[in-house]
């Protein structure tokens, strides 16, 4: 078993072993530098001892020898004046005196396990909080039910949005409505206060229809009136006459006499203005009713129209000489004419 370092200090043997190859390297040192300067060499070109790795050999037997010496040169070194064309003055790079070392994840994690309950809770960045917040835009944090949570109410928000928008164009309607009815109010209150002997306002449909017209006589319908009361004639003659009588002739009883030539028919007119709507009905001036409805009323040709015909019989027996107006009728109202009327007259006359 081989000796301690402990155990070699006090052993004889190994201090003469070691004494005795000490010597032999001296011996051998001295022998080499004889041979050195017999050959003529200056020993003070002599290289200094040292072992094959660089390291000095200091040997105290023989330190006054030149090979013990380490020679240093003394240099001085100084700046010429032409030493800016040979040093680079321009800064590269700088010296970062503090690196930033860069934490792997594992590495952040295990620092991260050593702070984490000394974090603050809350606050805009050294802080839970801050982590949790940060985290959420790189990972999903929702599940199903929160996603479908928030698909619905967005949906009710939509649905809401457009219920709003619906009752926003409702009040805007009403609103216009309003506006057009005020504008509407006064155009007839125009229209009756101006113009009411001649104008009827139209009504709130018409008036929209032609765009809402100011009031004005031409800006409404005509007032529902006769222009020309019921006048009349024998046929072929100018309607002059509001009493038109029919001559009957001959030698022998009234009753039997002939209906004079030109006499008959009998044709009254009238002239009215009106709205769209306007019609005419002439009317028996004794009891009211429509001619439409006179025992006679084979005899009459245009009774719902402006003019009137009325057939004469051959025979004054048979005559019809009744009393007549005409009746228009519109969306305001109806006016009656004056009246107008047929006599018969007998003629003892051969012709």
């Amino acid at each position: 078993m081989p000796y301690t370092k402990e155990q070699l200090k006090n052993n004889e043997n190994y201090e003469r072993a070691i004494e005795a190859a000490r010597r032999e390297q001296i011996n051998t040192f001295v022998k080499d530098e004889r041979d050195f300067v017999a050959s003529g060499s200056n020993p003070a070109a002599a290289g200094t001892l040292r072992m094959k790795t660089g390291e000095f050999v200091s040997i105290p037997e023989i330190e006054n020898d030149p090979a013990q010496k380490i020679v240093i040169k003394n240099e001085t070194y100084y700046v010429t004046e032409d030493a800016d064309k040979f040093v680079d003055k321009d800064i590269k790079e700088l010296l970062n005196n503090d690196p930033v070392t860069q934490l792997t994840v594992s590495e952040f994690f295990d620092e991260y396990e050593k702070l984490r309950d000394t974090i603050s809770a809350e606050g805009d960045r050294d802080s839970h909080r801050y982590i949790v917040e940060t985290s959420k835009t790189y990972i999903n944090t929702e599940d199903d039910e929160v996603q479908k949570l928030k698909k619905r109410l967005q949906d009710e928000i939509e649905r809401l949005v457009a219920i709003q928008a619906k009752l926003q164009a409702t009040i805007q309607e009403q609103e216009d409505a309003a506006a057009l009815d005020g504008k509407f109010a006064e155009y007839e209150a125009e229209i009756f206060s101006r113009y009411r002997n001649t104008t009827v306002a139209y009504t709130r449909a018409e008036w929209d229809d032609k765009g809402g017209p100011e009031a004005s006589e031409t800006n409404g319908h005509p007032k529902l009136r006769f222009t020309r009361h019921p006048l009349g004639n024998h046929k072929g003659k100018s309607h002059t006459e509001q009493h038109v009588k029919v001559t009957y002739y001959g030698r022998y009883r009234k009753k039997n006499r002939k209906l004079r030539r030109g006499n008959g028919p009998v044709v009254f007119s009238v002239e009215a203005v009106g709205d769209p709507t306007m019609t005419y009905d002439w009317i028996d001036a004794k009891t009211g009713i429509s001619m439409k409805q006179h025992e006679k009323a084979d005899r009459l040709r245009g009774v719902d129209t402006a003019t009137l015909t009325i057939e004469q019989a051959g025979r004054y027996k048979n005559g019809f000489g009744p009393t007549l107006q005409c009746k228009i009728i519109d969306a305001s109202g109806e006016v009656l004419s004056q009246k107008c009327e047929i006599s018969r007259r007998s003629v003892n006359a051969g012709s």
